[in-house]
């Protein structure tokens, strides 16, 4: 059984809980999707392994600050100061539920974000990248491994969604004055 909760509540669950009713196919394929599930997680640990064997790998604590548009109907968004990575600069946006109307109105919360390159290049730079918690958050981000091609004509990628488990865990990010993420940019060479 996959529940999870505090030991008081136990008995509780034992008592509703229908896995012991459950027949032997139906359990094998609560195993197969957890099966499943645990070699996702596996090729994802693997990849990011693979990533630490590059030559090029750099890191930095980023601090997402809010910031109102002037718009008719203000949307609230974040964004970083400029930060050094790679010998390069960058910019990290963020946004709430992809800029819709009103997201004060849906207690379900999202953030996606863009990483901009400022820095001029004289070549394509072809890189992946992740967010992850920062070292004094508690929030929980799943890793998820990104890969752009940067250039001149190209310097920004897509909204990409910032991979956080649910809306409460969300909810405490925007909560907080400001939002304090690791981001790792991993070049590729040629």
């Amino acid at each position: 059984c996959p529940w999870q909760g505090p030991y008081h509540e136990l008995t509780v669950h034992e008592a509703e809980c229908t896995h012991p009713t459950k027949t032997g196919n139906e359990l094998m394929d609560i195993l197969d999707e957890m099966d499943q599930t645990r070699k996702k997680e596996m090729q994802l640990y693997n990849s990011i392994f693979s990533l630490l064997s590059f030559e090029k790998i750099g890191y930095t604590e980023v601090q997402f600050r809010p910031y109102r548009t002037d718009d008719f109907i203000t949307r609230l968004y974040y964004e970083t100061p400029r930060l050094t990575v790679l010998n390069q600069t960058w910019v990290l946006k963020a946004r709430v539920n992809d800029s819709e109307r009103n997201p004060n109105l849906s207690c379900k919360r999202t953030l996606s974000f863009q990483l901009t390159l400022k820095s001029k290049v004289n070549s394509p730079l072809e890189c992946s990248f992740l967010l992850l918690e920062g070292p004094y958050d508690d929030v929980k981000i799943n890793p998820v491994i990104y890969h752009f091609a940067f250039s001149n004509e190209s310097n920004e990628t897509d909204y990409m969604p910032l991979p956080i488990v649910d809306s409460v865990e969300c909810n405490k990010l925007l909560a907080a004055k400001n939002i304090n993420l690791r981001l790792f940019i991993f070049q590729i060479q040629k």
